[in-house]
């Protein structure tokens, strides 16, 4: 029979927790793209531009800040650029944030941390959410109430443009010369 950890050993894996998203939330970024690639693989189109993309490892860091008792927001101390895509709509940021999410707490299960720590993460993607989503409103009427937390870095409205260049594979030949 399994005895049920101590306080300190919860504590140490809290910490570890806590220490690991803000000293290598890269490793969290390359899983949340990993799981992003895979999905548009599946439908066979190519994975479009996140919008998260660039702020994920900062929001990831300033989270393992948070599990470590700062108790301000996280989605208001990441400084990052937010690329808000009216074309992909609301829609499209709440799939990103949820693999982010998913990414999140299943680390946090391997990792050790408890359902506090779980709680707590899930209460700040929700933060980043809203107010994401009250940012794309505010672009398409900005006569919208702007969000309730506020985003802490840059954000720039993404327009996306059908490339025009004409892709070859390697080693097909297209009937062009070439010059060199």
């Amino acid at each position: 029979m399994r005895k049920a950890p101590d306080m300190s050993e919860r504590g140490r894996k809290a910490a570890g927790l806590a220490r690991f998203f803000r000293q290598q939330p890269d490793r969290i970024a390359a899983l949340w793209r990993r799981m992003r690639m895979s999905a548009h693989d599946s439908d066979g189109a190519q994975a479009p531009l996140s919008q998260l993309d660039g702020l994920v490892e900062p929001f990831v860091r300033e989270l393992g800040v948070m599990l470590e008792g700062d108790d301000t927001s996280p989605w208001s101390r990441t400084k990052a650029v937010l690329r808000l895509s009216p074309e992909r709509g609301a829609r499209a940021l709440h799939e990103e944030f949820s693999a982010l999410r998913r990414c999140l707490v299943d680390a946090a299960e391997v990792l050790g941390g408890g359902d506090g720590d779980k709680e707590r993460i899930n209460r700040a993607v929700d933060e980043a959410v809203d107010s994401a989503v009250a940012l794309l409103q505010r672009l398409r009427d900005s006569r919208v109430e702007g969000p309730r937390v506020p985003f802490g870095g840059l954000v720039v409205e993404y327009f996306e443009r059908p490339s025009r260049v004409r892709h070859v594979p390697p080693g097909s030949r297209d009937g062009r010369t070439a010059m060199h």
